[in-house]
């Protein structure tokens, strides 16, 4: 099992995204945590999606983002594991880097707890996956090239 749902047996909303990743040079998988959550080197569009949740989540009563909100907080089997607990969402993020199948997996668990917290995934969880495999992708680029 994942440390996504060992950190979080019941999610509300949970996603799981996989992207093929060359087998040399191999890169562990907090080194792929690092850069997948990087937030200065994710795509223009993904830059401009964090910009305007910045200038919306005031409305809602949400705390800006942190820099280290994306940090690795927990290795263990393989896998990074980040955790952010904010007033209105808990959420989980597992990396794991697969070097032997060139495959790299990100399982996101999440938690909503309350009104300001459905409020604020209903479009996230819409743009949630093209936005993961966008940070992904930029990723590999950055690590295998």
């Amino acid at each position: 099992m994942t440390l996504a749902f060992k950190a979080m047996p019941a999610p509300d909303w949970a996603e799981a995204t996989t992207i093929t990743i060359p087998s040399v040079p191999t890169h562990t998988s907090e080194e792929w945590a690092q850069a997948v959550f990087d937030v200065r080197n994710v795509p223009a569009p993904v830059l401009a999606m964090f910009w305007l949740r910045e200038r919306i989540v005031g409305l809602l009563g949400i705390a800006q983002g942190r820099p280290d909100t994306f940090a690795v907080d927990k290795i263990a089997d393989g896998e990074a594991l980040i955790e952010a607990d904010e007033k209105h969402l808990r959420f989980v993020a597992s990396v794991q880097a697969d070097n032997d199948a060139g495959l790299l997996h990100v399982v996101t668990a999440v938690e909503l707890k309350n009104r300001a917290g459905r409020i604020y995934f209903a479009p996230v969880q819409v743009l949630h996956g093209v936005i993961t495999r966008a940070m992904m992708t930029s990723a590999r680029k950055r690590l295998c090239t």
